[in-house]
C-alpha cells in the first residue's frame, strides 16, 4: 500500500511539472518571428565588423512589417546596454531614442500603431567609445521591441578597435 501511494504521488508530481512547463512555453515570452507573430523582420541580426572608437557611433536599421490583418501596437523599445540606443519610426511617427532599462530611469511606454501591411524601422545606434579602453574587442548587444503581438529581438555585434 505504501509503494502504491508513493507511486501515485510521484506520478501526480511529474504530470503537474509537465503541465506547468507546457504552459510556460506557450504563454507570454518571445514571439518567434514568422511563426506565432504577425510582426515580421527579414533581418534580426547584423555584424558591424571592425568599428573604431575614434570613428564614432554606428547605426543599423532593422525593417519590421505587419503581415497580419489587425493593427499591432509597439509598447516598449529598449536595449541591453547603455552604449546602445534605439528608436522606432512608423510612417511620420518617430519615438526614441531609448536605452537600457534602469540606467537613466524607466523606459517609458510607447503607443505606436503598425497597421496591417505597413512597415517600420527599428534603428540601433552603438557608441563604440562608451566603455572606454575596457570596451575594446568583440561585443554583442540586443534591442528589444515589445508589442501587443509579442516581442522581437534584434541582435548586433562588432569588433571594437581603439
Amino acid at each position: 500500500m505504501k509503494n502504491i501511494l508513493i507511486g501515485l504521488i510521484a506520478s501526480v508530481a511529474v504530470i503537474t511539472g509537465l503541465l506547468w512547463l507546457g504552459n510556460r512555453a506557450g504563454s507570454g515570452g518571445t514571439a518567434a518571428i514568422g511563426t506565432t507573430s504577425t510582426l515580421t523582420a527579414p533581418e534580426t541580426s547584423f555584424d558591424f565588423g571592425d568599428v573604431s572608437m575614434a570613428a564614432g557611433k554606428v547605426s543599423h536599421d532593422f525593417v519590421i512589417r505587419n503581415d497580419g490583418s489587425a493593427a499591432i501596437t509597439a509598447k516598449k523599445l529598449f536595449t541591453s546596454c547603455m552604449c546602445t540606443v534605439a528608436g522606432l519610426t512608423v510612417g511620420d511617427t518617430r519615438v526614441g531614442p531609448f536605452s537600457m532599462p534602469g540606467m537613466g530611469g524607466p523606459i517609458p511606454p510607447i503607443k505606436v500603431e503598425i497597421l496591417p501591411g505597413k512597415e517600420g524601422i527599428v534603428r540601433a545606434t552603438f557608441d563604440p567609445a562608451a566603455h572606454g579602453p575596457a570596451g575594446v574587442g568583440r561585443i554583442d548587444r540586443v534591442v528589444t521591441l515589445e508589442t501587443s503581438d509579442g516581442q522581437l529581438e534584434f541582435k548586433f555585434s562588432a569588433n571594437v578597435l581603439p
